[in-house]
């Protein structure tokens, strides 16, 4: 496990060393020195915190609702402009990286980068869901893509801690729960926490309880750091209040 993670904190520095080259913000000298200040930055980022507790039980009459994590990456193209094992294989999709970024450039999203469910089209509209919870339900986040994710939460939607991406999406302004902005103004990484989880390709883990300190009563705005246009809302309602509501109906 140890050896995985240290393979995913070198593929995210060859990323964003990768993608400073092919989107350069400031002089090469200066796109040195940030490329080189992310290599510092980037493997904290799992090291700073522990990893979030997955509790088994939950309580009677609660759900767990799950969030799949998609992408469209093709191992081959991707490994070959990052590095190794950027992108796992799968059934995820086929996309080729320079196919990934013409998207991006054109759209300012990636259609096969997403969190689901997304749409509703139930009422013959298209709309964007909102997950509904309860109080002591909890949300289990399953990576079916082939790259890794973040599942953040953020006081406003925003731009992740690759900065090359954040002006192509429309988002030149990073979430700060995403990134911490270092003296040469280059980006890193906010350590892991419950609000800020890491989800490898592949895998599957528990995320925030509803009713908690990170899932609290309300509207909260979740977003991947890495790809900042895969967002969702989160809306926990109290049981009781549910009740009520159904008995003056």
């Amino acid at each position: 496990m140890n050896e995985l993670k240290s393979n995913i904190r070198w593929l995210a520095v060859s990323m964003s060393a990768t993608l400073l080259l092919m989107f350069p913000l400031r002089s090469g000298a200066q796109s040195k020195s940030a490329s080189e200040e992310i290599k510092v930055a980037l493997p904290a980022f799992r090291t700073n915190a522990s990893k979030p507790a997955h509790n088994s039980g939950t309580q009677a009459g609660t759900q767990t609702k799950t969030i799949r994590i998609w992408d469209a990456c093709d191992p081959v193209t991707f490994d070959a402009k990052v590095g190794p094992g950027t992108c796992i294989a799968g059934h995820h999709g086929q996309t080729i990286f320079d196919d990934f970024f013409a998207e991006v450039q054109q759209d300012r999203v990636a259609g096969g980068w997403r969190f689901n469910p997304l749409l509703n089209t139930t009422d013959g509209i298209f709309k964007l869901v909102r997950l509904e919870l309860a109080p002591g339900d909890r949300i289990s986040l399953e990576n079916v893509g082939g790259e890794t994710h973040t599942f953040t939460k953020v006081e406003e939607f925003g731009g992740g801690f690759f900065a090359p991406l954040n002006p192509l999406t429309g988002n030149p302004e990073p979430a700060p729960e995403c990134a911490r902005v270092l003296a040469d103004g280059s980006l890193a990484p906010q350590p892991e926490s419950d609000t800020n989880q890491f989800v490898e390709a592949g895998e599957t883990e528990f995320g925030p309880i509803a009713g908690t300190r990170a899932l609290p009563l309300g509207v909260t705005h979740w977003q991947c750091c890495i790809h900042p246009w895969m967002r969702t809302n989160v809306a926990v309602r109290d049981r009781d209040q549910d009740h009520e509501h159904e008995h003056q109906n």
